[in-house]
């Protein structure tokens, strides 16, 4: 079912709407196996699990998936794309009500990461991996700065050992890993001058989510501070803070160039998003529903990772014809980056510990 298409910048999900109908106390949005819903608890499970033309017997359930930005970021737009491989291959026995903009968190990050491992308030997720540093810093492994010189690299590593590592460390908090995608390689972006180098970043008050970003800051000169990602928008316009780390379509897609007319490409770390689901909830479902789900995932990711690789540089260029600057450092200015955030690199790689660096590759 889908929602009413929102922008990525509403708080709350503020002006979005959704087609979910309200379930009775203490069935919102789960299933039960074989238990059948009782009237009145439409958007639930309904009775049992039903074959379906593939001959898979399918839960009759309607599943919440939440997700942080809007429907143009690459968690909504890969929302999209996992809802209509679900309902197709299920036949609409499987039905994903999305709720973007951490509607159901009520705009909040951190609280979204407790609802999606506490379970009830939605079954599914899209979740940044560093959002689960305030449960465990070891999420940030794949966060260090310039890890990574290329999706392809990283790919590698989440598609093998990276990957099963992930899923045994979301495991322990009550976390069903499914698959990851990209958010983007991330730049400086700021609305107050070019940065050529880490002197350039000197007292700028750099928007940061978790502690790495905030280290990274620190050690390049500039003054971090942590702000949700709806309160991004309007705090760039007054002054609040000046600039922010995000990849290509982030930026685009938060409209986030309307208000910081500078960039610079230094491809300093790779956010991932994962699709996550609540282990509580992943257990009340039939074998056949979770491969449908896995499957799915798997299918959407690389979807995800594919609409990435094409269009970045199509984003990049609008940002740069509506007026953005964008500025590519020299070797010896990057190597400048490199070195600044050498102090931030060397203490998450203690911090996440020497399995997780050889699991991602980290040297």
């Amino acid at each position: 079912m889908a929602a009413a298409m929102v922008t990525s910048l509403c708080a709350c999900g503020g002006g979005s709407t959704t087609t979910a109908t309200t379930a009775a106390a203490g069935n919102s949005g789960t299933t039960e196996s074989g238990a059948t819903a009782a009237a009145g608890n439409s958007g639930t499970t309904e009775s049992g699990a039903t074959a379906a033309t593939d001959g898979k017997n399918y839960d009759n359930v309607t599943l919440k998936l939440s997700y942080a930005t809007g429907d143009t970021g690459m968690d909504g737009l890969t929302a999209i794309e996992f809802e209509r491989l679900v309902e197709e291959k299920s036949g609409g026995k499987v039905q994903i009500n999305r709720f973007p903009n951490c509607q159901l968190s009520g705009g909040d990050m951190v609280r979204h990461v407790e609802m999606m491992i506490s379970g009830g308030a939605f079954e599914l997720a899209i979740i940044s991996e560093n959002s689960f540093s305030d449960v465990d810093q070891t999420f940030q492994v794949t966060s260090i700065p310039f890890a990574f010189k290329n999706y392809d690299e990283a790919w590698e590593k989440a598609d093998s050992t990276g990957g099963e590592f992930a899923k045994n460390l979301f495991d322990k908090y009550g976390v069903v890993y499914l698959s990851t995608f990209p958010n983007g390689i991330m730049q400086f972006a700021n609305n107050k001058r070019e940065l050529h180098t880490p002197a350039d970043m000197k007292n700028l008050k750099m928007r940061t989510y978790g502690d790495l970003q905030m280290s990274l800051m620190r050690s390049l000169g500039a003054d971090p501070t942590q702000l949700s990602w709806s309160e991004l928008y309007s705090a760039l316009q007054t002054g609040a803070v000046d600039g922010n780390m995000n990849g290509y379509q982030t930026l685009y897609s938060g409209s986030l160039h309307e208000v910081q007319p500078y960039i610079t490409e230094v491809n300093v770390t790779l956010a991932l998003y994962d699709f996550l689901a609540n282990k509580a909830s992943w257990e009340k479902l039939s074998p056949d529903t979770q491969e449908l789900l896995q499957e799915c995932a798997t299918e959407a990711a690389q979807w995800g990772r594919d609409y990435m690789s094409k269009t970045e540089a199509e984003v990049k260029q609008t940002m740069i014809d509506y007026g953005v600057k964008v500025y590519v450092p020299t070797d010896e200015e990057l190597q400048a980056f490199k070195d600044g955030a050498a102090p931030t690199i060397e203490e998450y790689k203690g911090i996440v510990g020497e399995e997780a660096c050889k699991a991602w590759g980290i040297e």
